[in-house]
């Protein structure tokens, strides 16, 4: 993802249980169920905060770009419900909703005349934050996710800085149907570093992910953050590891967490079926 780019830290971490009504709990203890990589217990990391998702809980989460209670707005956004152009769908509250336990994140192809930012938008979609609410400062983020398929779509799942500034960025997984620099069907994982506007991108995308993969299949997404490397794994296993060697500004600050579905300006329709959904069955988050 791009934008152009804490209000305090929590002392300990565990205080966000306090902060935002989360409840701790042990891995698995919900019933779902967990791949979590030997990474957790290495690092000494415990889980401190999870969501099942029996509600869309706001005092976890915020649907917009825009924080209601402290009317801020997601760095370089277009309004409370487009981050950019790069993005033609207008992102409306309906379209994030709760069904069986999950949060589902929809995109429509629907006219719909939008307001912040004012304007005629030929689809609609849904953005998910928690934007002063639940945020972290190195750790393991563990999500159970179906993603869409399609051309047309652009769902990720990503970390952006509690201070409001821009970058660092960490996109754990963002999908693109349709890239035309990269072609169809790519899994970016990837680290933008150095403040805007001198950022620089560290990239990788597993190509043709859908058809090793499966989009529309459940799989358990993780993302493993330290002072000196992340890893990423699919279902367990290791897909891309990056050392901080060399990396300047390699992130530090608390940063929160974006679920987003989304539709790209630039790519076409093609094979995309209507609607479609970024599905998520749970997060969890380990800390020190």
């Amino acid at each position: 993802m791009c934008l152009w780019g804490i209000r305090k830290m929590l002392i300990p971490f565990v205080g966000l249980s306090l902060v935002c009504g989360c409840k701790i709990m042990e891995s698995g203890k919900n019933g779902k169920e967990s791949l979590t990589p030997g990474v957790v217990t290495r690092e000494g990391f415990k889980l401190q905060w999870e969501d099942s998702f029996e509600t869309l809980n706001e005092k976890y989460w915020t649907v917009g770009l825009k924080d209601p209670v402290s009317g801020d707005l997601v760095p370089g956004a277009a309004g409370q419900y487009l981050l950019n152009n790069q993005y033609d769908a207008y992102f409306t509250a309906e379209n994030a909703y709760i069904e069986n336990g999950r949060l589902i994140l929809r995109n429509q192809k629907e006219r719909i005349q939008g307001s912040s930012p004012e304007g005629t938008f030929q689809y609609s979609s849904a953005w998910v934050m928690s934007m002063h609410k639940v945020f972290f400062r190195e750790g393991y983020l563990e999500v159970k996710a179906q993603f869409p398929s399609g051309a047309k779509v652009w769902p990720a799942i990503w970390l952006i800085p509690e201070d409001l500034s821009w970058c660092p960025e960490w996109d754990l997984f963002e999908y693109f149907g349709y890239r035309n620099d990269l072609g169809f069907d790519q899994m970016g994982m990837h680290l933008c570093h150095t403040s805007w506007p001198d950022q620089q991108w560290k990239s990788y995308f597993i190509t043709g992910f859908d058809a090793k993969y499966d989009c529309e299949a459940w799989h358990i997404y993780g993302f493993a953050w330290t002072s000196s490397y992340a890893v990423w794994y699919i279902d367990g296993k290791e897909v891309r590891r990056l050392s901080s060697a060399g990396i300047p500004d390699w992130p530090s600050q608390n940063m929160y967490i974006v679920l987003n579905n989304g539709t790209r300006r630039e790519s076409p329709e093609g094979d995309t079926h209507w609607p479609n959904y970024l599905s998520i069955d749970y997060i969890r988050l380990f800390t020190k």
